[in-house]
């Protein structure tokens, strides 16, 4: 039999949804309930669903988080979605089942609209995928005085939580001025309308995924949102996206949510964003930084001669100004990047070696300074992330 976790906490909503899948018995449950101690009558609402369970003798587990600041609503759901993963992998199961109904996805879907948000799905998917199982929302039919309904006549207890009557959160409010006055019929036609817009909306979405970051493409907002999703896992807004889209016509880099994103050429490169570097050498050493190694031979572009005077080295990331004397004459680091066409996504965090004397004595891809070349060297540096 399939098992399945069970998001359980004791409101009509859950309990109902858990009577009706212990009664269909197509799934093995396993009950997850939070108790987050906020109110009063959350030991209660624990209660029921332990009782419960117990009847039944269905497998239940509760998790006690510790609230410590920001964001109450954003890091609850961080912390019991963790907790069904976790569960999840504990005992195997594969889906998780939530009792989301009619009224949430309304309420879901107004939220999203008054906030422009760009997101997977307008309102709520009745199955989605996250952390390698699969979500079911069973009750998106039902509205939530149809569940209450249901517990009363099949006897089933259930607690209310208090916060839910109060105008305290954005939600709360939606439900309150809008979805309680509207009629069934009135809901369903706005499911209806819902359920139009997320085809329309997911056959857009799948053009975007077309867009491969060829500026020459003309792409819109969706585009951009669409291919920087592949890299970083975050939805963006249609403002955010056009105003960055307005940068990156131009030759341009900028940095977003821990990535690099530049026009290389009419072409976007997306890559994430590394760390600046400062290392100081007070004796010869073979090392391996991950972003660079220092090694005892290889090519000999990579090779140098360095002597007890040059100490301490430093390797750092390059700046602006950084010089080197070569053969020809002195060359300026910035220039080189220039002349090989180098994205400024590397050159940012390219390196240099410098010597005691604040002389710049190797950049790799140049190679080192007219009087550190030796027939026999003794140092050799390979960057990694070029």
């Amino acid at each position: 039999m399939k098992k399945g976790i069970v998001a359980v906490s004791g409101g009509p909503d859950s309990m109902a949804m858990l009577d009706m899948l212990r009664k269909e018995g197509v799934y093995s449950l396993f009950v997850a309930h939070v108790n987050y101690q906020k109110r009063e009558t959350a030991y209660r609402d624990e209660k029921i669903v332990k009782e419960y369970c117990q009847k039944y003798d269905i497998p239940f587990k509760v998790l006690y988080p510790e609230y410590d600041s920001g964001n109450f609503q954003s890091w609850a759901r961080e912390v019991r979605y963790q907790f069904f993963k976790e569960y999840a992998k504990e005992v195997g199961a594969k889906f998780l089942f939530v009792a989301h109904q009619m009224d949430d996805l309304l309420e879901t879907y107004i939220f999203q609209k008054r906030r422009n948000m760009v997101c997977d799905t307008f309102g709520l998917a009745v199955r989605s995928s996250r952390s390698g199982y699969e979500i079911y929302r069973p009750l998106l039919s039902y509205e939530k005085k149809e569940l209450e309904q249901y517990c009363i006549e099949n006897e089933i207890p259930y607690g209310i939580d208090e916060s839910n009557l109060t105008n305290h959160y954005t939600r709360n409010q939606i439900r309150h001025s809008i979805i309680d006055t509207m009629s069934r019929k009135e809901k369903q036609e706005m499911v209806s309308k819902i359920e139009e817009e997320n085809k329309i909306w997911q056959e857009r979405r799948k053009k975007a995924m077309c867009f491969q970051g060829n500026m020459e493409d003309n792409p819109d907002w969706l585009d951009l949102e669409t291919y920087l999703f592949s890299f970083t896992k975050k939805h963006y807004s249609k403002k955010h996206m056009n105003s960055l889209l307005e940068q990156l016509r131009k030759n341009i880099l900028v940095s977003i949510d821990g990535y690099d994103v530049e026009n290389y050429h009419g072409k976007l490169l997306v890559s994430k964003e590394g760390s600046f570097v400062y290392d100081v050498y007070e004796r010869l050493s073979y090392v391996n930084k991950g972003t660079y190694i220092f090694c005892q031979n290889g090519k000999t572009i990579e090779s140098l001669f360095v002597r007890e005077e040059d100490f301490p080295l430093v390797v750092r990331t390059v700046k602006d100004t950084d010089t080197i004397q070569l053969r020809i004459g002195k060359k300026n680091v910035h220039r080189f990047f220039v002349d090989r066409k180098i994205p400024k996504s590397k050159r940012k965090y390219w390196l240099v070696v410098e010597n005691s004397k604040k002389e710049i004595i190797f950049v790799p891809g140049i190679g080192c300074n007219v009087s550190h070349f030796g027939i026999k060297p003794n140092l050799f540096m390979l960057q990694c992330n070029l």
